[in-house]
């Protein structure tokens, strides 16, 4: 009988099955364009290190996709550029099918994996985008990671692979965040941000 080492196998990865169609999530983005954009810009923590994949980023709530996209490059000035409100928008995502995410969040999801916190908390992204390639490539073939939001460790966002794509679904219209005066009062008055 061969048995392999505990060293030598490749670790069972801790994954969570996200349901379907009752689930929202929340992607931030220029009102210019769609919400479903699987980038390769390579900027971005979870991001193919070589641009080999797509990944598409959603955040479980408003404040999340806020926080992750807008609010984490104001964070020294404090002042949201009115203009950047208007230009930037919010919208409803579900998956129409169940997927498969592994799970930074839970008790034990980091060190399952041989991570630490920095993996998703830490501001440069190499080690973060050689880990997101490695994830996909391991045997189980998750669809993308779950973690939580560098900027409010409170709430989680997902990394979505592009290989699921055809997945994923914008539910109604995006909305302007300038559109909402009290759902952006909430959000700025929740992290001590103002108007600039």
């Amino acid at each position: 009988m061969n048995v392999q080492s505990a060293s030598s196998r490749p670790r069972r990865s801790p994954l969570i099955h996200v349901s379907t169609e009752t689930d929202i999530w929340y992607r931030s983005h220029s009102m210019d364009k769609g919400p479903l954009f699987f980038g390769k810009t390579m900027t971005q923590r979870w991001d193919a290190p070589a641009g080999e994949f797509g990944v598409l980023y959603l955040g479980s709530d408003e404040f999340c996709a806020f926080m992750e996209s807008i609010g984490r490059s104001l964070l020294r000035t404090r002042l949201v550029p009115r203009t950047l409100v208007q230009q930037k928008g919010v919208s409803r995502v579900r998956f129409i099918k169940s997927l498969r995410l592994i799970d930074l969040v839970s008790s034990g999801g980091l060190a399952r994996i041989g991570a630490e916190g920095s993996l998703s908390s830490g501001s440069g992204y190499k080690n973060s985008q050689r880990w997101s390639k490695a994830l996909l490539d391991h045997p189980e073939k998750p669809d993308g990671i779950y973690y939580r939001s560098r900027h409010d460790p409170s709430r989680t966002a997902c990394a979505l692979y592009d290989h699921c794509a055809s997945a994923v679904e914008v539910v109604g219209p995006a909305r302007s965040w300038n559109d909402d005066p009290v759902l952006l009062g909430r959000i700025l008055d929740h992290y001590d941000l103002g108007m600039g």
